[in-house]
């Protein structure tokens, strides 16, 4: 079917196909699903941290702020500013945001184990990993945003 397709696109085009026999090497063999899981896992985690916006933007690891004494202490959390982060807000979070997903994916393997003491040790590891994964996200963006669900109420009732 797709060869079929792509020789009328090629003769409409003009471009000729190149006549290639290429063979797949013989140590070439499809990866493991126990090596296919961690590289998913940790493509997931560098991209919901925000690494895209660390290279790009090239931010500070951590802040620094002056406390009522005037000495300086360091920040991890950029507050009051949504559209910016630091390197380490974002591991955190990004950390915070694989937890949950871990959490789901170790309650689903919990079910099918038979053994009781881990099928009740993985189901309750299972439901702390979904839940504070979530809970302390929600904890990282109302320290990054204090009067996030008033200021949500403000504009909807002003865009009414």
């Amino acid at each position: 079917m797709l060869d079929t397709i792509l020789r009328y696109w090629f003769a409409s085009t003009g471009i000729l196909v190149p006549h290639l026999h290429l063979n797949k090497p013989g140590w070439f063999q499809q990866p493991s699903p126990n090596l296919m899981m961690p590289i998913c896992l940790f493509i997931y985690y560098m991209s919901v941290s925000g690494i895209t916006y660390d290279i790009i933007n090239s931010p500070p690891a951590y802040g620094l702020e002056h406390d009522a004494n005037g000495n300086i202490q360091p920040r991890a959390i950029s507050v009051w500013q949504l559209n910016q982060q630091y390197i380490v807000e974002g591991f955190s979070a990004g950390f915070l945001m694989l937890l949950g997903g871990l959490g789901i994916i170790i309650l689903e393997k919990a079910a099918k184990v038979q053994t009781r003491g881990l099928k009740n040790l993985l189901t309750g590891f299972g439901f702390f990993c979904a839940i504070s994964g979530p809970v302390g996200a929600y904890v990282f963006f109302k320290i990054k945003w204090p009067i996030y669900q008033q200021d949500m109420f403000l504009l909807t009732s002003q865009m009414g």
